[in-house]
């Protein structure tokens, strides 16, 4: 790990933040109209990704952390389930911005992509509870049916080639399903149902996901 707060102060301030640094690794960000934020800074070195047992450690060494800032990006599905688990936020720079922007308590900022799935899912009425197992995957827990994991994406074009790639980010994770949850997507090419055929995972729209919740994947 490095300390990247330099970097972050930085662009903090390019955005009208101020902070002051905290040890260790920590910066104490001003806000005028909301409640401070305390932010720990993790920097990864080349190769480097932020997992699951660094979620953990970040918490036992730095009491009281609630919002861990990753620079540059790359954190494990693994994290972002482990972080959820403990009530915190794992995250990018750019989402940073955002929490600080929008949220009263920035441990409890989520991406807007996750905050519309969210949303969707959580109020219908065949879903029971919601569990992310990675950036955009969750485990969908039903009243009556087995529970289905499913990856997400919000795309509007979504080819084949974006397909492997989605699976190859995801491995370690077997989805039931892939939904494409943009709402202006309305349908897919022959190379991307073929590709899903393949990978014997089906490929559906949000909407049609919703439809079937109470009735489908039994």
């Amino acid at each position: 790990m490095k300390d990247v707060r330099g970097w972050i102060e930085k662009k903090l301030q390019e955005n009208g933040y101020t902070s002051t640094r905290l040890p260790p690794f920590q910066l104490a960000i001003e806000r005028t109209s909301r409640p401070g934020a305390r932010v720990l800074c993790i920097g990864l070195e080349e190769g480097e990704a932020f997992d699951a047992q660094d979620v953990d450690v970040a918490i036992e060494e730095v009491a009281g952390t609630g919002f861990v800032v990753v620079v540059p990006t790359r954190i494990t599905h693994a994290a972002y389930e482990r972080a959820e688990d403990l009530g915190i936020c794992v995250t990018g720079f750019g989402e940073l911005v955002d929490a600080l922007d929008h949220d009263e308590d920035i441990a409890q900022h989520i991406d807007s992509q996750e905050r519309y799935e969210r949303r969707r899912l959580t109020r219908h009425k065949a879903v029971k509870s919601l569990k992310r197992k990675g950036h955009h995957a969750y485990e969908i827990l039903r009243d009556k049916f087995r529970p289905l994991t499913i990856i997400t994406i919000n795309e509007y074009e979504f080819t084949a080639d974006r397909m492997y790639i989605l699976l190859e980010s995801y491995e370690g994770i077997d989805p039931d399903l892939i939904v494409v949850t943009n709402p202006n997507c309305h349908g897919f090419s022959t190379d991307s149902w073929r590709a899903a055929e393949q990978a014997g995972i089906p490929l559906i729209l949000f909407d049609d996901l919703l439809d079937g919740l109470g009735t489908q994947w039994t």
